[in-house]
């Protein structure tokens, strides 16, 4: 989760210094979650919005590993984090 937050806001902090560049936004996001070895399913990059906001939001899957300690719990949580930040160039 915690690497999930820092990629949505690393997008977001370009997403609001560009107009947004949605493919570079992705990029970077996906180089942020690919150091950590996490495949996103989804990013979306939306805005500016009437309050000039850039919502940038990383959707993953985390598979649960079975264990001694979990017993049978199996299955796959998806996550989701977003990063909302005000468009600068507005």
């Amino acid at each position: 989760m915690n690497i999930l937050t820092s990629a949505a806001r690393e997008g977001a902090r370009l997403a609001v210094v560009t107009g947004p560049d949605v493919s570079g936004v992705i990029a970077r996001v996906n180089a942020v979650c690919g150091a950590a070895n996490i495949t996103p399913t989804a990013v979306t990059v939306t805005g500016p919005d009437a309050l000039n906001r850039v919502t940038v939001t990383v959707d993953a899957d985390f598979q649960v590993v079975t264990g001694r300690i979990l017993g049978t719990f199996s299955g796959v949580i998806p996550l989701t984090a977003n990063s909302i930040m005000r468009h600068e160039s507005m």
